[in-house]
């Protein structure tokens, strides 16, 4: 009688361990189509992952583009570049102060659409311990101004012919403004046009 019991035994303890395995790669195979399903289905709707060029970014809709980054300060990259008058400035020159630094392009709505404002800001801070840096990507110099002359802008324009500053500061879309503080650190990121009520709000935050 035992030696009939122990190979059922057996065979059934073989039979369960085989049921478990079997029963476990098909769980693991449905967790996977559920994951590629979902993958895919993140690929169809997601975000674009394709890299834009800066050109193709500026007519997004400035308010849509537009994101804030209060993350743990980042020390802002030092950089040297003339400004329309042929004069060097480096962003060193202002340790101590607050400074609001742009980067714009005469071709590019949301850019022109905020000058304005930032024009207003100036004139309400020019006495102040704020400095406003607007550095221009790519446009020839006559070109940018040309653009500051007729609209009668007096903040400071610096010129970044061959965006290599731009390129330091990962600009992949404009306009885009750092607001750095009096320790020469990046408080706040902002990716689109913004208001003079908005551009308050950041400096109040160096």
């Amino acid at each position: 009688m035992k030696k009939i019991i122990l190979p059922l035994v057996v065979i059934l303890v073989f039979g369960i361990s085989i049921y478990s395995v079997v029963d476990y790669n098909k769980n693991k195979s449905k967790d996977s189509d559920i994951a590629i399903k979902e993958n895919s289905k993140t690929n169809s709707t997601g975000a674009n992952t394709s890299t834009s060029t800066v050109k193709d970014s500026a007519s997004a809709n400035p308010s849509s583009t537009m994101k804030s980054t209060d993350a743990d300060k980042i020390a802002a990259l030092n950089f040297k570049l003339t400004d329309l008058n042929g004069k060097e400035v480096s962003l060193s020159d202002f340790k101590g102060k607050k400074v609001f630094l742009n980067f714009w392009a005469s071709w590019c709505p949301p850019c022109k659409a905020e000058m304005p404002d930032i024009e207003k800001l100036y004139g309400q801070t020019k006495d102040s311990d704020l400095v406003i840096l607007a550095v221009n990507i790519g446009d020839a110099k006559t070109t940018a101004k040309s653009f500051i002359d007729n609209n009668k802008y007096n903040f400071t324009v610096l010129l970044d012919s061959d965006q290599s500053i731009a390129t330091k500061y990962n600009i992949v879309a404009i306009p885009t403004s750092f607001f750095i503080n009096k320790e020469g650190n990046i408080v706040s990121t902002i990716k689109g046009g913004m208001t003079l009520e908005q551009m308050k709000i950041n400096i109040s935050k160096l």
